[in-house]
């Protein structure tokens, strides 16, 4: 049992039962979050600012902090993380007043909002508890939990705390992904009948990454599925198939006993079915596209470019310019416009697009693509058990 003292009062955290909530936990979470909204709607004639902390102060925690930095209706308050000296910089860097090393000191921080949860995935769910029994909002960086069991625990969580929780899977903000879904979700293209994704990285991460990873399913397909998903527009995937190989350097199966090269095939429940192509090497950049067909048509798009600029010669006619390299700097827009969406979501009190279900749904298609590939067959994701 823990104690740690909110809004001038010492509270009991009491340890989770059966169904993932303590009492004490729950009663309080309760009354914090009533705080919270009382917070934010007083401000919400003149001047309303959500009051955010930060946990986790590396690459994308840096990248949250400096769009906050850029809105008028939010700002970071408090940055956290265990090495004080990165929390310092990025406070230094992105004005953020306060900053500390544990995770507690944000969480008791009676003046904060929302928590932004940008740390190592292990931590996520716990944080997302501790956040539910202060009653914060919260902005979670996938993966939402390590295993099912655990996801479900924090989805029921979340839900009977009453706070609001966003699952930042960028894609689906970014105006090429955005506008695809809107055409498929118009009826622009009919009946969804088949669906292409590609999905391939300049440059494998570092092999002590990729030994952590949970696989290339897990860690890299695991944003397409969640775009599959969205893209179908409310259809769940039933069935995968999965065809992958070490392809690109063999240390990736001989030290990290994974592929580098993958191809997975998604049946969903609407009838259509796609292919969700990685690989963890493309010599021409970050590549990223999207074809969906339909009974009246396609919409598709091809890769971002950092400009439009065109070379014409006697010899060819040709983009000045390769895909973007990295995937920061390809998403730029996505991650920008999710942190204003999330933002809104609490100012006006709608709902969030994103939810824990979302991250859930997209883990049980990545454990069907790992399965079908280690036993060489199609997989229903019904077999997949928390």
């Amino acid at each position: 049992m823990q104690a740690a003292k909110f809004c001038g009062r010492l509270i009991r955290l009491s340890t989770f039962n059966s169904n993932g909530i303590g009492s004490t936990r729950e009663i309080f979470a309760v009354r914090q979050l009533n705080s919270t909204q009382r917070s934010l709607s007083s401000q919400s004639s003149a001047g309303a600012c959500v009051n955010i902390g930060i946990v986790g102060a590396g690459r994308i925690g840096q990248v949250h902090a400096e769009t906050l930095s850029r809105l008028p209706n939010a700002r970071a308050v408090h940055i956290v993380d265990t090495i004080e000296k990165a929390a310092q910089s990025a406070a230094t860097k992105f004005g953020i007043p306060r900053v500390s090393t544990r995770f507690e000191d944000l969480v008791e921080n009676k003046d904060i909002h929302a928590v932004f949860i940008c740390s190592p995935s292990t931590l996520h769910a716990a944080q997302i508890k501790a956040c539910c029994a202060a009653g914060k909002h919260i902005f979670c960086e996938k993966p939402l939990a390590i295993t099912l069991a655990e996801a479900d625990e924090v989805i029921q969580t979340v839900e009977r705390s009453g706070v609001k929780m966003m699952l930042a899977f960028q894609r689906r903000f970014d105006p090429f992904f955005a506008s695809a879904q809107a055409a498929v979700a118009r009826g622009d293209i009919g009946e969804p009948f088949t669906f292409k994704l590609t999905s391939r990285d300049p440059a494998p991460p570092p092999i002590e990454y990729l030994k952590m990873s949970g696989g290339q399913a897990n860690d890299q397909a695991i944003h397409d599925f969640d775009v599959a998903r969205f893209l179908m527009n409310g259809a769940e995937c039933t069935e995968v198939y999965t065809v992958g190989a070490c392809r690109v350097d063999p240390r990736i199966a001989q030290e990290a006993g994974d592929t580098d090269v993958m191809v997975v095939l998604l049946r969903f429940d609407n009838g259509a079915f796609g292919t969700v192509e990685v690989s963890r090497l493309c010599s021409f950049g970050y590549d990223q596209r999207v074809e969906v067909f339909g009974s009246k048509g396609q919409v598709s798009f091809g890769n971002a470019y950092p400009n439009d600029v065109m070379l014409e010669d006697k010899s060819s006619v040709r983009r000045a310019a390769m895909p973007y390299s990295f995937f920061m700097d390809r998403y730029e827009r996505a991650y920008r416009n999710e942190v204003s969406v999330f933002v809104d979501c609490l100012l006006n009190n709608k709902p969030m697009p994103t939810s824990g279900r979302d991250g859930r749904a997209a883990m049980v298609i990545a454990r069907a693509a790992k399965k079908s590939l280690d036993e060489g067959r199609p997989v229903k994701t019904s077999e997949i058990k928390a």
